[in-house]
Protein backbone atom coordinates (compact mmCIF):
# COMPACT_ATOMS: atom_id res chain seq x y z
CA UNK A 1 0.00 0.00 0.00
CA UNK A 2 3.17 2.21 0.70
CA UNK A 3 4.05 2.43 -3.17
CA UNK A 4 -0.13 3.74 -4.17
CA UNK A 5 0.61 6.97 -4.72
CA UNK A 6 3.67 6.21 -6.39
CA UNK A 7 2.22 4.16 -8.90
CA UNK A 8 -0.28 6.48 -9.08
CA UNK A 9 1.80 9.43 -9.64
CA UNK A 10 3.68 7.32 -12.72
CA UNK A 11 0.40 6.80 -14.22
CA UNK A 12 -0.25 10.15 -14.13
CA UNK A 13 3.26 11.45 -15.10
CA UNK A 14 2.59 9.16 -18.18
CA UNK A 15 -0.77 10.34 -18.62
CA UNK A 16 0.01 13.57 -18.95
CA UNK A 17 3.15 13.62 -21.39
CA UNK A 18 1.14 11.63 -23.70
CA UNK A 19 -1.41 14.66 -23.69
CA UNK A 20 1.19 17.18 -24.22
CA UNK A 21 2.65 15.02 -26.84
CA UNK A 22 -0.52 14.43 -28.82
CA UNK A 23 -1.72 18.09 -28.61
CA UNK A 24 2.03 19.16 -29.86
CA UNK A 25 1.67 16.48 -32.44
CA UNK A 26 -1.81 17.48 -33.82
CA UNK A 27 -0.53 21.26 -34.44
CA UNK A 28 2.80 20.03 -36.40
CA UNK A 29 1.33 16.94 -38.18
CA UNK A 30 -1.68 17.24 -41.23
CA UNK A 31 -4.10 14.18 -41.01
CA UNK A 32 -3.76 11.54 -43.40
CA UNK A 33 -6.68 11.16 -45.92
CA UNK A 34 -5.04 7.96 -47.30
CA UNK A 35 -5.24 5.87 -43.95
CA UNK A 36 -2.71 3.51 -43.18
CA UNK A 37 1.12 3.82 -44.27
CA UNK A 38 3.40 1.38 -44.41
CA UNK A 39 6.96 1.12 -45.92
CA UNK A 40 9.59 -1.49 -46.62
CA UNK A 41 11.59 -2.24 -43.34
CA UNK A 42 14.38 -2.27 -45.41
CA UNK A 43 14.13 0.82 -46.85
CA UNK A 44 13.83 2.72 -43.73
CA UNK A 45 16.98 1.25 -42.46
CA UNK A 46 18.90 1.61 -45.73
CA UNK A 47 21.78 3.75 -44.96
CA UNK A 48 20.55 4.82 -41.50
CA UNK A 49 23.92 5.42 -39.32
CA UNK A 50 22.23 6.54 -36.00
CA UNK A 51 21.21 3.36 -34.60
CA UNK A 52 20.08 3.15 -30.35
CA UNK A 53 19.44 -0.84 -29.21
CA UNK A 54 20.34 -4.44 -30.35
CA UNK A 55 20.46 -5.18 -34.47
CA UNK A 56 18.36 -8.14 -33.42
CA UNK A 57 15.27 -6.34 -31.98
CA UNK A 58 12.31 -7.73 -32.74
CA UNK A 59 10.24 -3.96 -32.79
CA UNK A 60 12.26 -0.83 -34.64
CA UNK A 61 11.20 2.06 -34.49
CA UNK A 62 12.44 4.55 -36.63
CA UNK A 63 12.00 8.02 -36.35
CA UNK A 64 12.43 11.05 -38.40
CA UNK A 65 13.10 14.54 -36.48
CA UNK A 66 14.44 18.01 -36.38
CA UNK A 67 16.41 19.44 -33.52
CA UNK A 68 13.84 22.54 -33.27
CA UNK A 69 11.42 21.06 -33.04
CA UNK A 70 9.19 21.74 -29.88
CA UNK A 71 7.21 18.27 -31.01
CA UNK A 72 10.00 16.35 -31.53
CA UNK A 73 11.32 17.83 -28.28
CA UNK A 74 8.16 16.93 -26.51
CA UNK A 75 8.55 13.38 -27.94
CA UNK A 76 11.61 12.12 -26.55
CA UNK A 77 10.54 10.93 -22.84
CA UNK A 78 8.23 8.85 -24.57
CA UNK A 79 10.83 7.06 -26.57
CA UNK A 80 13.37 6.93 -23.97
CA UNK A 81 10.38 5.48 -22.02
CA UNK A 82 10.36 2.58 -24.78
CA UNK A 83 13.64 2.08 -25.00
CA UNK A 84 14.07 1.82 -21.00
CA UNK A 85 10.49 -0.36 -20.82
CA UNK A 86 11.95 -2.62 -23.64
CA UNK A 87 15.82 -2.88 -24.03
CA UNK A 88 15.65 -6.17 -25.78
CA UNK A 89 12.86 -5.98 -28.13
CA UNK A 90 13.35 -2.29 -29.42
CA UNK A 91 15.61 -0.80 -31.72
CA UNK A 92 15.42 3.50 -32.18
CA UNK A 93 16.68 4.60 -35.55
CA UNK A 94 17.09 8.25 -36.00
CA UNK A 95 16.78 10.09 -39.36
CA UNK A 96 17.07 13.98 -39.82
CA UNK A 97 14.35 15.93 -41.58
CA UNK A 98 15.41 19.38 -40.34
CA UNK A 99 12.39 21.63 -41.40
CA UNK A 100 13.87 24.89 -42.97
CA UNK A 101 10.89 26.97 -43.63
CA UNK A 102 10.15 27.27 -39.97
CA UNK A 103 13.32 26.25 -38.13
CA UNK A 104 16.00 28.41 -38.95
CA UNK A 105 18.54 26.50 -37.12
CA UNK A 106 17.51 23.18 -37.78
CA UNK A 107 20.24 21.93 -40.30
CA UNK A 108 22.95 23.52 -38.53
CA UNK A 109 22.08 21.78 -35.72
CA UNK A 110 21.60 18.12 -37.76
CA UNK A 111 24.94 18.90 -39.68
CA UNK A 112 26.74 19.32 -35.59
CA UNK A 113 25.10 16.10 -34.85
CA UNK A 114 26.74 13.95 -37.18
CA UNK A 115 29.91 15.59 -36.43
CA UNK A 116 29.33 14.14 -33.00
CA UNK A 117 28.18 10.82 -34.74
CA UNK A 118 31.64 10.53 -36.89
CA UNK A 119 33.33 10.66 -33.53
CA UNK A 120 30.98 8.35 -31.50
CA UNK A 121 28.74 10.76 -29.51
CA UNK A 122 25.47 10.99 -31.21
CA UNK A 123 23.33 10.39 -28.59
CA UNK A 124 24.89 12.56 -26.00
CA UNK A 125 25.10 15.26 -28.87
CA UNK A 126 21.10 14.35 -29.34
CA UNK A 127 19.78 14.60 -26.03
CA UNK A 128 21.90 17.62 -25.61
CA UNK A 129 20.38 19.70 -28.14
CA UNK A 130 16.90 19.01 -27.47
CA UNK A 131 17.45 19.87 -23.58
CA UNK A 132 18.75 22.89 -24.66
CA UNK A 133 16.47 23.63 -27.53
CA UNK A 134 15.15 27.01 -25.90
CA UNK A 135 19.05 28.19 -25.62
CA UNK A 136 20.24 28.25 -29.39
CA UNK A 137 16.93 28.23 -31.41
CA UNK A 138 16.13 31.67 -31.56
CA UNK A 139 20.47 32.67 -31.85
CA UNK A 140 20.59 34.40 -36.04
CA UNK A 141 24.31 34.53 -36.15
CA UNK A 142 25.55 31.61 -37.81
CA UNK A 143 29.24 31.84 -36.15
CA UNK A 144 27.89 31.96 -32.83
CA UNK A 145 25.26 29.18 -33.31
CA UNK A 146 27.94 27.40 -34.60
CA UNK A 147 30.25 27.97 -31.77
CA UNK A 148 27.56 27.04 -29.22
CA UNK A 149 27.17 23.74 -30.78
CA UNK A 150 30.78 23.65 -30.22
CA UNK A 151 31.00 24.51 -26.51
CA UNK A 152 28.18 21.33 -26.26
CA UNK A 153 30.85 19.00 -28.12
CA UNK A 154 33.41 20.33 -25.43
CA UNK A 155 31.23 19.05 -22.70
CA UNK A 156 31.60 15.39 -24.02
CA UNK A 157 35.62 16.01 -24.46
CA UNK A 158 35.56 16.51 -28.28
CA UNK A 159 37.77 19.19 -29.88
CA UNK A 160 35.76 22.33 -29.52
CA UNK A 161 37.50 24.41 -32.32
CA UNK A 162 38.31 21.03 -34.88
CA UNK A 163 34.43 20.23 -34.04
CA UNK A 164 33.20 24.28 -35.37
CA UNK A 165 35.44 23.85 -38.13
CA UNK A 166 33.58 19.94 -39.34
CA UNK A 167 30.01 21.48 -38.97
CA UNK A 168 29.69 22.89 -42.52
CA UNK A 169 31.64 20.25 -43.92
CA UNK A 170 30.35 18.20 -47.34
CA UNK A 171 30.39 15.38 -45.40
CA UNK A 172 28.17 16.63 -42.34
CA UNK A 173 25.57 17.97 -44.97
CA UNK A 174 25.44 15.42 -47.30
CA UNK A 175 24.52 12.99 -44.37
CA UNK A 176 21.97 15.66 -42.88
CA UNK A 177 20.43 15.84 -46.61
CA UNK A 178 20.62 12.12 -47.64
CA UNK A 179 18.21 11.43 -44.60
CA UNK A 180 16.22 15.15 -45.62
CA UNK A 181 15.28 13.51 -49.13
CA UNK A 182 14.89 10.17 -48.80
CA UNK A 183 11.94 11.42 -45.36
CA UNK A 184 10.63 13.73 -48.42
CA UNK A 185 10.50 10.92 -51.08
CA UNK A 186 8.22 9.31 -48.55
CA UNK A 187 6.26 12.54 -48.62
CA UNK A 188 6.79 13.32 -44.82
CA UNK A 189 5.61 17.27 -44.34
CA UNK A 190 5.79 17.22 -40.45
CA UNK A 191 7.84 16.69 -37.31
CA UNK A 192 8.14 13.92 -35.48
CA UNK A 193 6.99 11.35 -37.63
CA UNK A 194 7.45 7.72 -36.70
CA UNK A 195 7.15 4.26 -38.25
CA UNK A 196 6.94 1.14 -35.81
CA UNK A 197 8.10 -2.13 -38.41
CA UNK A 198 7.63 0.42 -41.34
CA UNK A 199 3.99 1.52 -40.46
CA UNK A 200 3.56 5.49 -40.04
CA UNK A 201 2.65 5.57 -35.88
CA UNK A 202 1.30 8.97 -34.46
CA UNK A 203 3.31 9.86 -31.39
CA UNK A 204 0.31 9.82 -29.09
CA UNK A 205 0.19 6.02 -30.03
CA UNK A 206 3.85 4.98 -30.43
CA UNK A 207 4.07 3.55 -26.50
CA UNK A 208 0.55 1.59 -26.72
CA UNK A 209 1.94 -0.10 -30.53
CA UNK A 210 5.03 -1.11 -29.38
CA UNK A 211 3.82 -2.30 -25.93
CA UNK A 212 0.98 -4.56 -28.06
CA UNK A 213 4.38 -5.96 -30.72
CA UNK A 214 6.32 -6.60 -27.85
CA UNK A 215 3.38 -8.66 -25.89
CA UNK A 216 3.14 -10.49 -28.90
CA UNK A 217 6.72 -11.69 -28.85
CA UNK A 218 6.79 -12.52 -25.58
CA UNK A 219 3.72 -14.93 -26.36
CA UNK A 220 5.49 -16.42 -29.34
Amino acid sequence: MKNVPLLLGTIFGTLLMIVVVAVLFSRSTPASKSGEVVVDQSQLLQGATKVKGPEAAPITVVEFSDFQCPACKASQPLVDQIIKTYPDKVKVVYRHFPLDSIHPNARLAAQAAEVALAQGKFWEFHDKLFTTQTDWEKISNKDELKAKFADYAAEFKLDKQAFMEKIEAPEAAQAVKVDSDYGSSLSIQATPTFFVNGKMTAAPQLLETVKSLADQTQSK
